[in-house]
């Protein structure tokens, strides 16, 4: 994800940005696996998350598939992710086009 700010990639030339707060968001994107600390501030971001919000599990444990997930159990199935990307980690060309796949979408 950091990669994506940079300038080989820079997601801003497509109008795109990074924010801090889920008010501003319209894609929020899960990283990894759900641990049980995790998943009320998970649930927390995604009701502050202006609508419509589409979820992009990003990677294999975001999945519940990759090597630190347990149980199938992935932010993403958590948080019923729409757009998937696999990888571990996935490239972050693959990123771009799972992004890319969500704002399609709304």
């Amino acid at each position: 994800m950091n990669a994506l700010a940079g300038p080989d990639y820079d997601i801003t030339a497509r109008g795109w940005e990074i924010v801090a707060s889920p008010r501003h968001a319209d894609i929020v994107t899960v990283t990894g696996p759900m641990t049980e600390a995790m998943r009320q501030p998970a649930h927390d971001t995604l009701e502050a998350a202006s609508r419509p919000c589409i979820v992009v599990a990003i990677g294999d444990c975001a999945m519940g598939a990759g090597t630190w997930s347990r149980n199938g159990e992935g932010a993403g199935t958590e948080l019923h992710a729409e757009i998937a990307v696999p990888g571990c980690p996935p490239s972050p060309e693959a990123i771009i086009a799972g992004l890319a796949a969500a704002a399609q979408r709304l």
